[in-house]
């Protein structure tokens, strides 16, 4: 009786490390957080970028255009 119970424990023992191994996504994990490190570097890329065609730089144009143009009718 015990070699019965000790095969089948031992049948089990290795059927969970093999499970294991195939479960594992240690490295498709890593992968996962370099994809968002990269869609998030370019972003701020995009957003902060030092030329004049930074998306900042437009939206600060666009402002000192509005606010120049409000000072003109505030003033009549």
């Amino acid at each position: 009786m015990y070699g019965i119970v000790h095969g089948q424990n031992y049948a089990y023992d290795n059927l969970k490390k093999i499970k294991a191994r195939l479960s594992k996504e240690d490295g498709v994990t890593a992968i996962e957080y370099a994809v968002i490190a990269v869609a998030i570097s370019a972003m701020l890329l995009t957003v902060f970028g030092s030329d004049k065609e930074s998306f900042i730089s437009a939206i600060t144009q666009k402002f000192n255009l509005l606010s120049s143009n409000i000072k003109g009718t505030v003033n009549k």
